[in-house]
């Protein structure tokens, strides 16, 4: 054999082998990064789907939260009509009563008139005004949580899953997203509920403990001086001196159909003991001077239906009050509102709500390369799910860190502070388990 033959080839042989190896490495590289790139993309479809519903789910719970405040703001306001015009007709009463003894004293008729004209015009005015407010109040706190309802019964599993499948379209049409049960699809329904009839007990107590003092209770013992006991001998310095004494308060009836307000003003008078004992013993109600009540519900008549603020201690006056009520129609009685099912302290706690979605493309509609050009798939090739993402979402109440530390201030879950959230979570077993079945099911 010569040294100096010409080749036969062998170079080009192995120089194309080479090249085809790095043509088939290129190829491959290039369809993982479009597989890299389609679970990217429905990774970031399942995120937004899930996050999507989460954030809707949370942002009606801050509407309840809204709303239950509004309605007790205006139950409140209700509260406070109801007082001014009991109170004004208590301050009217008052000034004919002191005009009716000014009227032996040529000197302070013409005063005891101009209070009397005045207090008249106020009690008039507050009358009126408290007329007009109370039905709308209630009309208005009626139809807050009447939007609540409707809220919640937009919010279906039927809508979510329809907000899914826009998030996903809207991103890439190629893909399909799905609520899947390893949660319960209605969990959102159940989470919480409207409260009324006696449910509504909660709303009425922080109604009732939101009022001002004076809405609440007014009253007071005073000594009268100047009236000192007679008809029994005194055994100490109380039971010298006859008393002043005023009760007053605003409160709602028993089945919480009406807002009821009452003021009494009377003269109290020590009594003996026994026609043996003349020793002072005891007070009675001697002289009604001013009473004042006030009755807002649903039609004009007027029924003032318990004490609630110790107006039996002036038992004449009340009955006065009684039966000269101001009545202001048109309230609908405290209003129904929304809070969680769950009312346990543990439970409020760590009360959420999970949102599972799975985003799934079919191999039919993948991308595949080709030389020099991205191509689709044959649609007609029937092909297994492949590729999916998982995505899980959570409702939460995030609590205001101030109220994390203070056992005594620490405020759970509830529908009265508006600190709804949601934020991604990592799925559970249950949640993969499921989402993986799934995806081997029929391409849609």
């Amino acid at each position: 054999m010569r040294l100096d033959s010409p080749p036969k080839g062998a170079v080009l042989m192995l120089g194309l082998g080479i090249l085809s190896l790095i043509a088939a490495l290129v190829f491959l590289v290039a369809r993982s990064a479009v597989i890299s790139n389609e679970k990217a993309k429905a990774m970031g479809l399942a995120d937004a789907a899930a996050k999507s519903v989460a954030t809707w789910y949370a942002q009606i719970l801050n509407y309840d939260a809204y709303s239950n405040r509004a309605i007790a703001a205006n139950e409140i306001m209700i509260a406070q009509s109801v007082t001014l015009a009991s109170w004004t007709q208590y301050a009217q009463t008052l000034a004919q009563n002191i005009g009716t003894v000014a009227a032996v004293i040529p000197a302070a008729q013409a005063v005891a008139s101009w209070i009397n004209e005045s207090v008249t015009v106020s009690y008039q005015m507050a009358k009126a005004g408290a007329s007009i407010e109370t039905p709308m109040r209630s009309g208005y706190a009626q139809m807050l949580h009447s939007s609540q309802k409707l809220m919640h019964a937009a919010a279906t599993p039927f809508a979510a899953q329809a907000m899914v499948n826009e998030v996903v379209w809207s991103g890439d049409s190629r893909f399909f997203g799905q609520l899947i049960p390893s949660s319960p699809l209605s969990a959102f329904s159940s989470f919480s509920a409207a409260r009324s009839g006696a449910e509504r007990a909660p709303l009425a107590n922080l109604v009732q403990q939101s009022q001002d003092d004076f809405s609440r209770s007014r009253g007071f013992d005073q000594r009268l001086y100047l009236m000192p006991s007679v008809g029994c001998i005194p055994t100490s310095l109380d039971s010298a001196f006859s008393k002043l004494i005023r009760r007053g308060g605003t409160w709602l009836s028993a089945d919480f159909s009406s807002w009821e307000s009452a003021d009494t003003l009377s003269i109290h008078s020590w009594r003996r003991r026994s026609w043996l004992n003349w020793r002072c013993s005891g007070l009675r109600e001697a002289i009604p001077l001013a009473w004042g009540a006030a009755d807002a519900q649903a039609s004009s008549h007027v029924q003032i239906s318990r004490d609630g603020a110790g107006l039996g201690s002036n038992p004449s006056a009340f009955s006065l009050a009684g039966s000269q009520a101001i009545g202001l129609a048109g309230y609908q009685g405290l209003s129904g509102y929304r809070e969680l099912a769950v009312s346990a302290d543990a439970a409020r706690q760590s009360a959420s709500v999970r949102i599972p979605v799975v985003v799934r493309l079919p191999l039919s509609k993948a991308q595949k390369i080709t030389a020099g050009q991205t191509v689709m798939a044959d649609s007609a090739s029937k092909q297994p799910d492949k590729l999916w993402a998982l995505s899980v979402a959570e409702l939460f109440f995030l609590r205001p860190a101030d109220t994390l530390s203070n056992p005594a201030t620490r405020e759970f879950a509830n529908l009265f502070s508006p600190f709804w959230a949601s934020r991604l979570v990592a799925p559970s077993t249950a949640d993969q388990s499921i989402a993986m079945l799934l995806s081997q099911g029929t391409n849609p």
